[in-house]
């Protein structure tokens, strides 16, 4: 398990040295932030939901075992067989409730919380066995494998820690707590503004001494685009995170005097945006007519002109941040519409007396207007080789149901995150084991191929670096040539802040860390 310690070692390291060099002259204490938030959460339980809206606002409520330091857990061990890991927590630290926080509540959150309900950490975390609870402050993780990823997906943006006094025996969707959270984290839940905003104040009680800094975090909705670019101009909000402002607006807000733009704090969210395809469509199935598309795309056009530079042309669903994990030794499709079409005719679509081959609905998440922008680009290139394409615009809740519960979709323009390890980021959307219905950020394509989740159990289990770099770059040859999606731009996620807000991101969890360390200097 040498590599384990490793990887938690680098991790730590990258995690201080953020810190010591975003830290600036002696912390002011109070005030309040302001962040924008592109679309309205539906609950704030991150443990249940990995969405952007979700994870920003819950990692400021809760904490997890570690945030590539020491958290809930103060030092951690792992046998030398990699079956059993041992968390010595915390003593003293209280819910907001007042409640003692105890291995308890470890366990029921891995066995019964996020560990069978998370989309992201699922897989991850699919060979705990139990948790033993020797005493209150001592928690065990039994294991039936080894999980190579699962040191790294501990922070509480992938495991959140609930309160198992209310939580178990409840059902975890419909627990009210859900809307009104009790955390341990250096901020408490004050009041849900519907349609309006969130409101947290400062917790008394954090376990961190004098910490957190700010009185209060405010998180304003504002779903449209340029609205938000417009409030963190005028000094309405401090921060818009995410690439939630329009990216053709970025550079110029970031040239202001009083804002700066900043791809800090994302290391951990690398994210990859892309075409994907519903495999269990008539048309879209064919492994054929997907490789036609992806002739059809000019990526670079896609990069320069929506994206406007703020990334790389993707030749994977692997982020190349992820350089241990990344290979660009893959089938490639060059820009060629004339290649698409007669690759189509070839599948059998050929122009019909309309000059058209078939219907193509084109949806996308609502999350800033580079997804919309991206759809009407593909539409446009669809049409150009003779297929009838329509973009469907839908609101968040709309666009979930409709990619994992109702499966009433062709294609879609979103992204996912990388997280730290391809193992919890992207196996989850390949894995034919994580096809489950109604749960989204899971194998929403409905791709199967025996030979992927193969490889993919391998790499989430074998502990050598060497091994797994291997594992990954057959997986990556094998979805660059059957194409469950088409990756199109590996992501520089950008934020536009304030320049009052200071180390607002001096760990590798960035936005979705706690923000105790955050604070305001006076006007």
């Amino acid at each position: 398990m040498k590599y384990l310690s490793r990887l938690l070692c680098l991790i730590v390291s990258l995690s201080v040295w953020m810190g010591v060099h975003a830290q600036t002259p002696s912390p002011s204490r109070g005030g309040t932030l302001t962040i924008a938030l592109p679309t309205e959460p539906a609950h704030l339980n991150s443990a249940i939901d990995t969405t952007q809206q979700v994870k920003v606002v819950a990692g400021k409520i809760y904490n997890g075992l570690i945030k590539y330091e020491p958290d809930l857990a103060q030092s951690w061990s792992v046998s030398p067989d990699g079956l059993r890991i041992t968390f010595n927590l915390r003593k003293g630290v209280k819910w907001h409730d007042g409640r003692d926080f105890t291995s308890a509540d470890v366990a029921y959150s891995i066995m019964k919380g996020f560990g069978p309900n998370n989309g992201l950490v699922r897989s991850t975390f699919a060979n705990v066995q139990s948790v033993q609870t020797p005493d209150a402050h001592t928690a065990v993780l039994v294991m039936s494998q080894s999980a190579a990823a699962l040191m790294s997906a501990l922070p509480v943006a992938t495991a959140t820690i609930l309160p198992a006094h209310l939580f178990d025996n409840t059902d975890i969707r419909r627990n009210p707590a859900n809307l009104k959270p009790v955390g341990t984290g250096p901020f408490m839940f004050s009041e849900w503004r519907r349609g309006n905003a969130i409101v947290l104040v400062r917790n008394p009680n954090y376990f961190e001494a004098n910490k957190p800094y700010l009185d209060r975090i405010v998180f304003k909705v504002i779903p449209d685009t340029q609205s938000r670019g417009a409030a963190i101009e005028s000094g309405d909000v401090d921060m818009v995170f995410h690439s939630t402002v329009a990216a053709s607006d970025a550079r110029r807000l970031g040239a202001l005097k009083h804002l700066e733009l900043t791809t800090d704090g994302y290391f951990f969210d690398s994210t990859v945006a892309f075409m994907e395809f519903n495999n269990e469509h008539p048309i879209m199935g064919k492994a054929a007519v997907r490789r036609a598309l992806a002739h059809a795309i000019d990526r670079q056009f896609i990069l320069d002109s929506v994206w406007m530079g703020f990334g790389r042309v993707a030749t994977s669903p692997i982020h190349d941040n992820l350089k241990q994990f990344y290979t660009d030794d893959v089938p490639r499709y060059a820009y060629d519409p004339k290649r698409a079409e007669q690759l189509l005719d070839e599948a059998g679509f050929k122009k019909g007396a309309d000059g058209k081959r078939f219907k193509l609905v084109i949806d996308y998440v609502p999350f800033g207007d580079q997804y919309p922008k991206m759809a009407q680009y593909i539409r446009q290139q669809m049409i150009q080789i003779g297929i009838d394409a329509e973009v469907r615009n839908s609101d968040f809740a709309t666009w979930v149901r409709r990619i994992w519960t109702q499966r009433d979709w062709m294609v879609n323009m979103s992204a996912i995150t990388n997280a730290s390890d391809p193992s919890i980021g992207v196996q989850r959307a390949y894995w034919s084991k994580n096809i489950v219905p109604g749960t989204p950020f899971t194998n929403g394509t409905h791709f199967k191929n025996a030979e992927l989740d193969e490889y993919f159990e391998k790499a989430s289990l074998n502990t050598d670096p060497l091994i797994r770099r291997r594992h990954f770059a057959a997986i990556q040859r094998i979805l660059a040539s059957e194409l469950p999606v088409i990756p199109l731009v590996s992501i520089d996620q950008f934020s536009v802040v304030n320049k009052r807000v200071r180390n607002h991101s001096s760990l590798a969890d960035g936005v979705y860390s706690g923000y105790a360390d955050v604070w305001v200097a006076p006007n």
